[in-house]
């Protein structure tokens, strides 16, 4: 365990985290995935090495809501085209998904922005 930190310092951490909770709505409040779930399960995806995921895959991404209301948001995303969905060549009954490019896009501008905040604090 890590020392303690000063009451200032936790402060600014704390700041810092409403500061990137403010910098996800407005970097996607405009297309209604505002809700931090979202923020999960774009960035899991965006980190892993893999461009396509089973469709299945991604629920665990959202680990902070049911199983079932993660089906319904990812399908949610596939029909609003932030998510792209693609049918296996082998068996078109297993589904790939794959983060849209515009979604990607904000993704990276919301890490950089996170970044620099962050960075601020040292």
């Amino acid at each position: 365990m890590k020392k303690k930190i000063t009451r200032n310092k936790g402060q600014a951490v704390a700041q810092a985290i409403l500061d990137m909770d403010l910098q996800w709505s407005a970097q996607f409040g405009d297309l209604g995935l505002n809700d931090l779930n979202y923020s999960d399960l774009f960035c899991h995806m965006w980190m892993d090495d893999h461009e396509q995921f089973a469709k299945t895959a991604l629920y665990d991404f959202m680990p902070g809501v049911s199983r079932r209301t993660a089906v319904r948001y990812v399908q949610g995303l596939i029909d609003g085209g932030w998510l792209l969905e693609t049918s296996a060549e082998h068996d078109r009954r297993i589904k790939y998904v794959s983060l849209a490019a515009a979604i990607s896009l904000r993704l990276e501008q919301f890490l950089a922005y996170v970044h620099e905040r962050f960075a601020a604090l040292d």
